[in-house]
């Protein structure tokens, strides 16, 4: 709006007494909830397995975020249809504060592909973004190709033969190899797990040949040589691993990475968003706490509840001009 010349500055008690409207207008539940948050033990829910990358950086924030705010944080796993099951357990919670939802590309997945009658966005009200972290393409050890460009000319060459184990189907994870298969015009199987925390001892088990999995998860099996990295679906090569190609680097403009952030079910009190918004934002502005995620694939990031409101839609918007061009189903 641009400025009237004919607008005048609001006298100073005219000011305060508008104010204290607007403080009479709120709610007075609202408000009284707002000062005696939190009143008992809050919740983080996530959607995988322990042993992921959604669990561990759920513990790393929730055992911080415990000692901020004085009330006990509870990790809560519910696994189920690539992480859908705990996105509607979260978005059906009370709007208090107490339960918390890391939210990932699960909920603009389900946006994207009209899922539900309810919009997932609008389901939440945002607090705050945590990082990006990219997905790894990995194999047995005895697979026949160590690196995107061996990977892709055996695929090629061996249509559908190929089993390939995600965290669920309509994941992140799965996303990433779907639009891979896409980009480099190659086919394998699905086999969906639930959560890295299943696909991994899968992969190092043998029952797929080929695991894709929040970097996170697969580093500590890489270094203990368990399992082999082909290469990350960034755009390009990861500080965490730098000795890991990128497949842009074999598929030019090929690029999925994961975002992650924490969200109230919507209908949560603004000054409750602000409080938990302030607080993860102490978390991940200490260095240790960066460190502990970043070493391990986790890029963290400060920002308003605004901005990941935004990054949310803007997922969704190119995950359905992904579908429409490439005609990817995940549903």
């Amino acid at each position: 709006m641009g400025w009237n010349k004919r607008m005048r500055p609001m006298p100073r008690a005219t000011l305060a007494a508008w104010i204290a409207g607007i403080a009479v207008l709120a709610p007075a539940a609202t408000i009284a909830q707002a000062q005696k948050f939190p009143d008992r033990p809050l919740r983080i829910i996530t959607g995988f397995l322990p042993g992921g990358v959604s669990d561990t950086i759920a513990r790393v924030l929730g055992d911080q975020l415990s000692t901020a705010l004085g009330e006990r944080v509870v990790v809560d796993g519910r696994p189920g249809a690539g992480g859908m099951v705990s996105m509607e357990i979260a978005a059906k919670a009370t709007p208090d504060g107490h339960t918390i939802y890391l939210a990932q590309p699960v909920v603009s997945i389900a946006a994207a592909i009209d899922k539900y009658p309810w919009d997932p966005i609008k389901a939440f009200a945002p607090v705050g973004m945590i990082g990006i972290s990219m997905t790894l393409l990995a194999s047995t050890p005895s697979f026949p190709a160590s690196n995107p460009k061996e990977f892709i000319a055996y695929a090629q060459a061996n249509p559908g033969k190929i089993n390939y184990g995600s965290s669920g189907f309509g994941g992140p994870n799965h996303i990433a190899a779907e639009l891979l298969q896409v980009m480099a015009k190659f086919q394998m199987t699905h086999v969906p797990y639930k959560g890295a925390g299943a696909t991994v001892p899968a992969l190092i088990a043998g029952e797929v040949p080929i695991a894709v999995m929040p970097l996170l998860g697969g580093l500590p099996h890489l270094k203990a040589g368990r399992i082999r990295a082909i290469g990350v679906t960034g755009a390009r090569r990861t500080t965490a691993a730098p000795d890991i190609p990128a497949f842009n680097e074999t598929v030019p403009g090929f690029s999925y990475q994961s975002w992650f952030g924490f969200v109230l079910p919507a209908g949560a009190s603004r000054p409750v968003v602000m409080r938990l918004n302030a607080e993860l934002n102490k978390i991940l502005t200490n260095p240790d706490t960066r460190e502990k995620l970043s070493s391990q694939g986790v890029d963290t990031e400060t920002s308003t509840p605004e901005h990941l409101g935004r990054v949310m839609a803007e997922d969704v918007v190119a995950l359905r001009r992904l579908i429409k061009a490439t005609g990817l189903k995940l549903n």
